[in-house]
């Protein structure tokens, strides 16, 4: 067996990086069980005692993945805080959506693939809520950014925030399995979003 040692020079922030890279993709495409810590350290150019270094177990390193793959995708997404409308924040949302699974194809299927995951191995269980966490800070946003410019001003920000998850998360799964996007999906969000920020203006 080999030894666990850290691995002879090299920067190990770079490393580590390289190592996370790595297995996102080796895990996107081949699942959990299915994902080989001898082929993640072939991608990088490592031994494999040399991710047990960074990352001690499979588990660790499968969570530390979820983490740096959540907080960049969710940062991606979330809307600025000058942001004034949700038509506007949903058209944002839709492009930086389509712009990263079309750039960071692992990226969305590993984050597409954690409910299954999730479902065989209970250790992952808490990724969940992490992930609901993760979904919350960007759609609660979006419901008071539609809630303040009278978009959604007929429903509690509880229920603004619901809607918004589900037409955002209905619109990426059905995207994200078919591989090709719905045509017109978009259009007819946005048409409604347009919809209720001229009704809110009218109101006013």
């Amino acid at each position: 067996m080999s030894a666990r040692g850290r691995p002879k020079g090299g920067d190990s922030t770079q490393t580590k990086k390289k190592i996370i890279d790595a297995a996102r993709l080796e895990f996107a495409t081949n699942g959990y069980d299915g994902g080989s810590i001898m082929a993640i350290a072939n991608s990088v150019g490592i031994a494999p005692s040399a991710v047990y270094h960074y990352f001690q177990s499979k588990e660790k390193l499968y969570t530390d993945v979820f983490e740096q793959t959540s907080t960049a995708i969710w940062d991606s997404v979330t809307p600025p805080q000058e942001a004034q409308t949700l038509l506007e924040s949903m058209e944002q949302l839709l492009d930086d959506s389509r712009l990263l699974a079309d750039t960071l194809p692992s990226y969305s299927d590993f984050l597409a693939s954690l409910p299954i995951e999730a479902r065989l191995h209970p250790e992952f269980s808490d990724l969940l809520q992490k992930r609901a966490d993760y979904q919350d800070k960007t759609f609660r946003k979006l419901a008071n950014i539609g809630i303040q410019s009278g978009e959604l001003d007929f429903l509690t920000e509880d229920e603004a925030t619901e809607l918004v998850r589900s037409i955002v998360m209905g619109w990426f799964f059905e995207r994200h399995f078919r591989q090709e996007e719905i045509p017109n999906s978009a259009d007819a969000i946005l048409a409604m979003f347009e919809h209720l920020l001229n009704s809110g203006k009218r109101k006013k």
